[in-house]
């Protein structure tokens, strides 16, 4: 059983590794850290065998928490994960002693799989090494995420990333409709009640767009009420999901609605 730790300083994330862990199996997550120091203070107790750190983290980076870390525990496993490709922290984790450097966002789950299974190695990744799947011509998909609450946010696009889609994000329909300025745009999923401009606004305005007018939209929502249901239908939607859901069923619904 390999001993984990998880540092990030946005429970999401620790959340949604975690969930890869289990999937993958023979891991046992021996503590969570929100902050460097919280990390360092509890390596003596708990002494894991691997550790997934944030590099951008407040008051200490994962960079500087990876040398502290590794100048007492020199066989520590330690590999950085970040929100962007950034080769300088490649050197820089290279320089501190990690084993290696991930996306947060990319589809890592072999990755990870390969760390639990032989963690010695060397795993450093940016999207400059990662090369498209199906060839030059191979386009990942783009889908647009607009909810003004930001865990629902963090969930979906780390959920669509897993699942190799490129994601855009929007507080609110007015903040996505900026978006809509000639960008390649395949889907559009949002939420109803939200500020300034709501999800059956937001809709209305994709719809007047030529570009965009035809693309799958998704509605997300808590929101029950059948006449509202039925209104998304005339706006021409094409599904509802209701929340709380089912990671699995919702990429399901979003790789259907793109066929």
């Amino acid at each position: 059983m390999r001993k984990i730790a998880l540092v990030d300083d946005k429970v999401v994330y620790r959340n949604a590794i975690k969930t890869l862990l289990l999937k993958i199996g023979n891991v046992e997550v021996v503590f969570e850290a929100a902050n460097a120091n919280e990390f360092l203070d509890m390596l003596e107790t708990h002494r894991p065998e691997v550790v997934f750190i944030d590099i951008e983290m407040p008051d200490m980076n994962g960079i500087e928490a990876t040398k502290r870390a590794i100048a007492k525990y020199k066989n520590l496993i330690i590999i950085g994960l970040s929100m962007y490709d950034n080769t300088q922290y490649i050197d820089d984790l290279i320089k501190a002693g990690a084993k290696g450097y991930l996306l947060k966002l990319s589809d890592n789950i072999q990755i990870f799989k390969d760390i639990i299974a032989n963690p010695s190695q060397k795993y450093f990744y940016s999207k400059e090494i990662e090369r498209r799947k199906d060839g030059e011509n191979y386009q990942k998909q783009t889908i647009m995420i607009v909810d003004d609450f930001e865990n629902t946010r963090y969930v979906i696009e780390f959920s669509l990333n897993q699942a190799d889609y490129n994601v855009l994000k929007a507080v609110d329909g007015q903040d996505a409709i900026r978006y809509f300025n000639g960008q390649k745009i395949d889907m559009l999923i949002t939420d109803l009640h939200m500020p300034r401009m709501n999800g059956f606004e937001l809709i209305e305005e994709v719809k007047k767009l030529p570009l965009y007018n035809s693309i799958p939209i998704l509605m997300l929502t808590t929101e029950v009420d059948r006449e509202k249901k039925n209104y998304a239908r005339q706006l021409g939607i094409t599904g509802w999901i209701q929340k709380p859901f089912v990671i699995d069923k919702f990429i399901a619904t979003v790789k259907k609605a793109l066929r």
